[in-house]
């Protein structure tokens, strides 16, 4: 037993109350039924309440595992799922099999997964579309309310909550992608919580890349303003290591500064966005996080951070944005350069070094050779 009990927390306007931790359903593809029991088994047994799959996570293979592991207990947890319909049969479609392999008859939030464009908004938003037949769903009691996530940059957020009558989001919220996405906090969590809008977050641990950090990482998470941290936790270890964390609470404003000085993810590469250089030349790191997570900087890594990084860098593959960004923003790049090669950053940044790595990904030049 871990020995520690999660915090609770009121969900947004939804009327429910929540553990702030949640059990993410993609992982559980990477281990057995009987290990997810297990895994399940302690998450409850700390105090979790909240868990979260999809139809995607393996075809429903997460959705049937997290079903058989919750027999008996389901009245424990607020489930959620998650569909990549956009109509309104495909959606129904997916909500019925959902339903099915979790083994309930209700879901408490059904979600539209991964909406990656403004047209894909469009399509469910439309006559007869996939919201039309989630709030049907709900009048037939089969789900209490919608859900919304993307991989997109936070605009699509800012029209989806404005757009539907939702009652949660989960967006990504961790130390490294608050350095070049700070639109997350300073303009999704505000109107979702205007709009009475739960806020769940993924990736506190960026996909796996701040490994080496998994407590500051949680406890930074936890205090930049969402609801619920879901973390895709595939051992008991796993799940008492992220419950002591943040029964621990969030991390102060100076253990904030301490993570963001200290973090070994961020070392000498990842711009902190502190202010020390022009508005440019921080715009202009932040896009170079959106073509790659700022995690290529041709710098010495042992290898298996170095698969990582290979691994996770493209996740979001917002490229095309940046660079699309980049060209309308019309930068002096001769300036930015010779600002960025006068500049003493406190982090131990090379910011010459690093605009010059910047442009020439903005530029889509070929990095292998600088």
């Amino acid at each position: 037993m871990s020995g520690y009990t999660l915090p609770k927390i009121a969900l947004g306007a939804t009327g429910l109350t929540v553990s702030r931790l949640g059990l993410g359903g993609f992982h559980q593809l990477e281990i057995s039924s009987e290990i997810v029991a297990q895994v399940v088994d302690a998450f409850l047994g700390v105090g979790g309440t909240y868990i979260e799959t999809a139809r995607g996570y393996g075809n429903g293979a997460s959705e049937q595992k997290l079903g058989r592991a919750l027999v008996g207990r389901r009245d424990q947890v607020v489930l959620a799922s998650k569909s990549g319909a956009r109509d309104g049969a495909g959606i129904r479609r997916d909500l019925e099999i959902s339903l099915q392999l979790l083994q309930t008859d209700h879901i408490e939030f059904y979600f539209f997964h991964g909406v990656n464009s403004l047209e894909e908004l469009e399509a469910i938003t439309a006559r007869g579309g996939a919201m039309d037949a989630l709030l049907r769903a709900k009048e037939e009691g089969l789900i209490r309310g919608m859900g919304f996530s993307s991989h997109r940059p936070p605009q699509l957020y800012l029209e989806a909550i404005r757009r539907i009558p939702l009652s949660v989001i989960l967006i990504w919220d961790n130390y490294l992608e608050e350095q070049f996405v700070p639109e997350i906090q300073q303009q999704v969590y505000p109107l979702a919580r205007e709009h009475g809008v739960g806020i769940t977050a993924m990736k506190p641990l960026a996909d796996g890349f701040l490994y080496r950090s998994p407590e500051p990482a949680l406890r930074y998470a936890l205090g930049s303003g969402s609801d619920v941290l879901i973390c895709g936790m595939n051992t008991v270890d796993h799940v008492y290591e992220a419950a002591a964390a943040v029964a621990r609470g969030p991390a102060s404003a100076e253990e904030r500064r301490t993570i963001l000085r200290d973090a070994p993810e961020l070392g000498a590469y990842v711009c902190r966005q502190c202010g020390g250089c022009s508005d440019a030349l921080m715009a202009l790191f932040r896009l170079e996080g959106y073509v790659d997570r700022q995690m290529i900087d041709y710098l010495p890594h042992d290898p298996a951070d170095y698969a990582l990084r290979l691994r996770l860098a493209h996740w979001f593959d917002l490229t095309a944005i940046a660079q699309q960004r980049f060209a309308d923003a019309g930068w002096d790049e001769g300036a930015l350069s010779a600002e960025a090669s006068s500049i003493v950053c406190p982090y131990g940044i090379d910011v010459a070094r690093k605009a010059k790595f910047a442009l020439a990904k903005l530029r889509g030049d070929r990095l292998n050779v600088l």
